[in-house]
């Protein structure tokens, strides 16, 4: 699968305490949520700059869930099983299959310092694989 950007690894468990009012924590990320490329460099990240999706924005978060193993299943592991999961999704949710979209993908999951705190949220997140902005919601944009 093509990945233009980096895998961000999601440590839910931490959250900074010091957020201004246009970042959100990832606890609080969800389907439909929007949010820039702004500070997405580092390799885990606890709140993001969010955007309503009717404005330009980087990504779009279209699916998440909670993972159900017994034991962190280590970085490796735990990204394949969630893009895998990412992309099955990505069709009903964009409506036009992964191959022939000008979008691509991007999954954040539980560092094993947040699995120890409880966290197993999974987030797949879309963007333009050319890296311009989205406006409006992907759902069902086919394209």
């Amino acid at each position: 699968m093509r990945r233009a950007l980096a895998v961000l690894l999601l440590t839910l468990g931490f959250v900074a305490a010091a957020c201004s009012s246009n970042r959100t924590s990832v606890l609080d990320l969800g389907v439909g949520d929007c949010f820039n490329d702004e500070d997405l460099d580092a390799e885990v990240i606890t709140n993001v700059p969010t955007v309503s999706c009717s404005e330009p924005h980087d990504n779009e978060i279209y699916h998440a869930y909670s993972m159900t193993d017994a034991v962190h299943p280590g970085r490796d592991a735990a990204l394949d099983a969630a893009d895998q999961r990412c992309f099955e999704q990505f069709e009903p949710f964009v409506g036009m299959d992964y191959f022939e979209s000008d979008l691509d993908f991007f999954s954040m999951v539980p560092t094993p310092e947040s699995w120890d705190e409880g966290d197993r949220g999974v987030l797949c997140a879309l963007y333009a694989v050319d890296l311009s902005k989205l406006t409006g919601s992907m759902r069902d944009a086919q394209r």
